[in-house]
């Protein structure tokens, strides 16, 4: 499995990781993984949220440059 360093891939981890918290956020109605709340006469951004999607997106980046060292050092 080869990891690509691009922009490209840093965008896909994040709107994956955003989509995968939304998700998860509807499905167990849990609001603080709701990072946007969407009614009639009222828009919400979850502060916590967004940390904690933030985050995730850093840590999934720096797991995966561990994984792409190490692949490299195996070589």
């Amino acid at each position: 499995m080869m990891i690509i360093n691009s922009k490209k891939a840093n965008y896909l981890i994040a709107i994956s990781v955003l989509l995968m918290y939304t998700c998860i956020g509807y499905l167990i109605d849990i609001d603080v993984l709701k990072l946007f709340t969407i009614r009639t006469n009222e828009f919400k951004i979850s502060i916590f949220g967004v940390a904690i999607w933030i985050i995730t997106v850093i840590f999934i980046q720096y797991i995966g440059k561990i994984y792409k060292k190490r692949q490299i050092d195996e070589i």
